[in-house]
C-alpha cells in the first residue's frame, strides 16, 4: 500500500533571476512592437485598429499568467511568463488603450450632430402647425480638429412615407459643403400648409473626405388643418 511518505516532493528546475523576467517583458514588447509595426501597413485608419491595439495584451495577459501557472516547478519559465504579463499591462495595454481612445476622437466611432432652436440648446424634438416654418441651427462635434481640420459635407431630408408632393417637410441648410467643427450652420424646416397630422424625422448626415461622418436627428410633429 502506498503511503504518503512514498510521495516525494517536486525538485524546482532551475533557478529564477531577473534576468528570466527581464527577458519575458522584453519578448512582450517586442511583440507589441511587431504587431504595432504590421497594423502601420493597414491603409484604413478605422477598420481593424481596435484589433491590433487589444490583441497584444489579451495574449500576453492570459498567456503569461498560464505559462507562469503551468510551469511553477520550473522557475526560470514562471518568472519569464510574469515578465509577459507586465508587458501586457505596460506597454501594451497601456498604449493600446490610448490608441483606442485616438481612434474614438479622428471619428472612428463617428461624431454627432447637435440641432437646437437660435440661441437655444440641443433638443430632439419639436412641433409644427402646418405651413410653419422654424429657424434652427445645427454644429458638428465630437471630433478632435487637432488631428484633421478638414471641412465636413451637410445633407437633411425629412421622412416622406407616402412619396408626397410637395414633401410634407421641407428641409433647408444654409450652407451644405465646406462646414467647420463646432460651427453653427443654418438650418430651416417648413410644414407644408395641406399636410396631415403625422410625425416626421429629420435626418441629417455630416460627412468627411476620408470616412469620419456624423449624424443627428429632430422628431417634428406636424399638426395639420
Amino acid at each position: 500500500m502506498t503511503s504518503l511518505a512514498d510521495f516525494e516532493p517536486v525538485e524546482p528546475q532551475g533557478r529564477a533571476t531577473p534576468l528570466h523576467f527581464a527577458l519575458g517583458y522584453l519578448a512582450g514588447a517586442a511583440l507589441y512592437l511587431l504587431v504595432r509595426l504590421l497594423g502601420g501597413l493597414n491603409p484604413n485608419p478605422c477598420q481593424g485598429q481596435t484589433l491590433v491595439a487589444l490583441i497584444v495584451p489579451l495574449l500576453l495577459g492570459p498567456g503569461g499568467l498560464g505559462l507562469a501557472a503551468s510551469q511553477w516547478n520550473r522557475p526560470p519559465r514562471a518568472i519569464f511568463g510574469l515578465g509577459l504579463v507586465v508587458a501586457s499591462l505596460f506597454p501594451a495595454l497601456f498604449f493600446g488603450a490610448r490608441e483606442i481612445a485616438g481612434l474614438r476622437n479622428f471619428g472612428c466611432a463617428g461624431g454627432y450632430v447637435v440641432i437646437s432652436p437660435v440661441g437655444g440648446r440641443g433638443f430632439s424634438e419639436t412641433t409644427l402647425k402646418a405651413g410653419e416654418s422654424l429657424a434652427l441651427r445645427l454644429r458638428v462635434g465630437g471630433f478632435d480638429v487637432r488631428v484633421r481640420p478638414d471641412s465636413f459635407t451637410v445633407r437633411a431630408q425629412a421622412t416622406n412615407p407616402a412619396n408626397s408632393v410637395p414633401a410634407p417637410v421641407e428641409v433647408q441648410v444654409g450652407q451644405s459643403s465646406g462646414v467647420r467643427l463646432t460651427q453653427e450652420v443654418p438650418l430651416t424646416i417648413t410644414a407644408a400648409a395641406s399636410g396631415p397630422t403625422q410625425q416626421y424625422t429629420v435626418n441629417v448626415n455630416v460627412v468627411q473626405e476620408g470616412g469620419r461622418t456624423a449624424a443627428g436627428t429632430l422628431t417634428v410633429n406636424v399638426q395639420g388643418k
